[in-house]
């Protein structure tokens, strides 16, 4: 899916890819992806990334719950840790960063105006499931009608599944 995606070069093609394996990585719901701060998501050297999931449906005391996501060094189109760091690049430059103390609190994924240029505003929970949706079409999977937003965090899940890992 991430391949089906705009050139990685572009800040479209980024965010898409960032937002596909960081949301697959962290088996993330499409509402906890869309809700990440760029303060909740640290780069963990030689590992991946450390993320904090503030907000989610099953905890209703907001306690929160720190996540891994490894990376996949041997294939760069694949690695989360790779992907996120290309997004953060475009991040850094672009009319979404704010470049003041504030910076962590702002949104890691942010929306597209309508002239195709990413914005500061944080990414709607249904722009996960529209992305989702539309890059299993493009990458025509079987069944891609039946992808949506709670897609990753299955499919990460199945994946573990498939490979013999315990899923507890």
């Amino acid at each position: 899916m991430p391949a089906s995606r705009p050139s990685p070069a572009t800040p479209l093609g980024a965010r898409d890819r960032a937002l596909l394996l960081v949301g697959f990585g962290a088996a993330l719901r499409r509402s906890e992806l869309a809700w990440l701060a760029l303060g909740e998501v640290e780069v963990v050297p030689g590992c991946g990334l450390r993320v904090l999931v503030r907000r989610c449906m099953t905890d209703q005391r907001g306690a929160g719950q720190e996540l891994a996501v490894w990376a996949n060094p041997g294939e760069l189109g694949l690695c989360p840790l790779a992907a996120l760091e290309a997004r953060l690049v475009f991040r850094r430059k672009g009319p979404e960063s704010t470049g003041g103390a504030s910076d962590g609190e702002g949104p890691l994924f942010v929306g597209m105006s309508k002239a195709g240029r990413l914005t500061g505003q944080g990414l709607p929970d249904k722009a996960v499931w529209l992305l989702v949706k539309g890059a299993a079409e493009e990458a025509e999977l079987e069944s891609w009608e039946r992808f949506s937003g709670h897609s990753l965090r299955a499919g990460l899940a199945t994946a573990a599944g498939e490979a013999g890992v315990d899923l507890a």
